[in-house]
């Protein structure tokens, strides 16, 4: 009987060992799985972590991309910030350092005045953001709305800035005779050398070298930019058995070869004025407006006119040109379109010193009034001027400053005119529609 009780003691123990033995494996397994869902579900965590900072910086690069100009332009030339004279004192009348001459342009939102030893920087509310000495001895200044070009006209140096840092100075082998610079920060440099009439220079904005073009007997008068920043318009002067030939270039900075194309005016005039943008190409000479295409060169128009150039103003829409009849002594502004078709003419008194045409319309200075007109130069309001010594304007917004023998001043205009010329014309549609249907009656 001991027997077989102990036999089946054995048998139960080995049943309670076999079961603790299962379920030690089942709980095994149990935590494995626990573990390796565990495993999957921190895996999935990260990567859900990885996708989101990936997108939040893809959306943040999107943003810095979209508003790159507004974001590092005040950065640009951090290292090389002007040394100034700056001063937040805001408000006019300005009063002008002495200098035997001055030069005075507007540079976007704010201006530039160059004297005969600094060159200043202005905001609109006639704050200084700086005032440099440049040293140069006969300096020239060019602008754009985000940069100012300021070189040595006759001398090697030039150097570029925004309207609070210096961007780069450089030297070129040869005699500067005329530098530009454009709304895509190309910069255009025309040299005088030994071998070549004209050598011209384009430069990026970091002044890094982009394009070079000798010219063998042509001297290059203006260059002005397309605003694309491949392709540059250039007015020659040459002469050809006794005559002098005008010659309107296009050409694209990025082949040194031939040219994009050529036009030709036979007409002994001497290029003054030069506009271009991806459309048009107009050139001011001293007796007819040309009109180009600016894909092809050819002729979109031409107005031709009898007298002596005073003045002129070209913008993106219009063109202002002043000059006098010496057989009539009459002094005369005209307004063209982009095709050089007249929209507007007036005469203007004889001491009349500056003009200038925008979106607004047409303005123009004399020796005691402002004078801002439409565009048909019919709807004209006379402002009174302070002063009668102001030689030169600029325009910002919807007020004009005047530069002064002691001083500039601001001007407030009156609201800018509306397009009276373009609802004249309605009128004139009008009726010459009635007039067709009296005749058909």
């Amino acid at each position: 009987m001991k027997i077989l009780e102990s036999e089946e003691q054995r048998v139960k123990e080995a049943a309670e060992a076999k079961s603790i033995k299962e379920a030690m494996t089942a709980g095994k397994k149990s935590n494995a799985t626990d573990l390796t869902k565990y495993r999957k579900k921190k895996k999935r965590s990260k990567y859900l972590l990885r996708l989101v900072i990936l997108l939040v910086l893809v959306i943040a690069f999107a943003i810095v991309w979209i508003n790159a100009d507004k974001i590092f332009e005040p950065l640009r030339g951090i290292a090389s910030k002007v040394e100034t004279k700056t001063s937040y004192d805001a408000g006019f009348p300005l009063e002008l350092p002495g200098s035997a001459r001055y030069s005075f342009e507007r540079a976007g939102e704010g201006f530039a005045l160059l004297t005969d030893t600094y060159l200043y920087s202005y905001d609109s509310d006639g704050a200084q953001v700086y005032a440099l000495k440049h040293g140069y001895s006969n300096p020239e200044l060019a602008t754009s709305d985000k940069r100012i070009l300021l070189y040595d006209k006759a001398g090697v140096n030039f150097s570029l800035y925004s309207r609070t840092s210096l961007m780069y100075k450089k030297a070129v082998e040869d005699k500067i005779m005329y530098a530009a610079v454009g709304g895509d920060n190309l910069t255009a440099v025309v040299t005088q050398s030994d071998r070549y009439s004209n050598i011209l220079y384009i430069y990026d904005d970091g002044g890094n070298w982009k394009y070079t073009r000798k010219f063998a007997d042509e001297n290059v008068v203006q260059v002005a930019f397309t605003g694309d920043g491949e392709h540059i318009a250039v007015s020659t002067i040459s002469s050809m058995n006794g005559d002098l030939i005008t010659n309107i270039y296009n050409f694209s900075i990025k082949e040194n070869e031939g040219n994009v194309w050529r036009y030709t005016f036979r007409n002994n005039s001497l290029p003054c004025g030069l506009y271009a943008d991806k459309d048009k190409v107009i050139a001011v000479c001293d007796n007819t407006v040309l009109s180009l295409n600016c894909g092809d060169g050819t002729i979109r128009g031409s107005y031709p006119f009898s007298g002596v150039l005073r003045d002129l103003a070209i913008s993106q829409d219009y063109t202002a040109v002043h000059y006098n009849d010496i057989s009539s002594s009459r002094h005369t502004v005209v307004v063209l379109d982009d095709n050089a078709e007249e929209v507007g003419i007036a005469d203007v008194r004889n001491n009349t010193v500056d003009i200038l045409t925008d979106s607004g319309g047409v303005y123009i200075l004399d020796g005691t009034k402002m004078h801002a007109g439409d565009r048909s130069l019919t709807d004209v309001t006379d402002i009174p001027v302070d002063n009668e010594g102001y030689s030169r304007f600029i325009k910002i917004g919807d007020s004009v400053y005047m530069l002064g023998y002691q001083s500039i001043d601001r001007l407030d205009l009156p609201s800018a005119k509306k397009d009276t010329a373009d609802s004249g014309t309605e009128n004139k549609k009008e009726e010459n529609k009635e007039t067709k249907e009296k005749d058909k009656k």
